[in-house]
């Protein structure tokens, strides 16, 4: 397999994993929205804090992608 083929394929990867947080992202925000007046519990903070963590891992995913693809140019 080429060098290009190579870095293709593990972008392909990386979007995969990014669109799959997205998704995971957005279903807990919204669990957080619909159940925030109902629930004052421990487990709400551990809920935001969890879509907080998953927000930054999908901040640094995309720079990640980026960086691939300015790579994959310069192949």
């Amino acid at each position: 397999m080429s060098k290009i083929d190579e870095v293709k394929e593990f972008i392909g990867f990386l979007k995969a994993i990014f669109v799959t947080l997205i998704v995971i992202d957005t279903s807990l925000i919204a669990w957080v929205f619909k159940n925030d007046d109902i629930e004052r519990s421990f487990k709400l903070y551990i809920v935001v804090f969890i879509v907080f963590m998953i927000s930054l891992l999908i901040g640094w995913m995309f720079s990640k992608i980026l960086k691939e693809i300015k790579r994959l140019k310069d192949l």
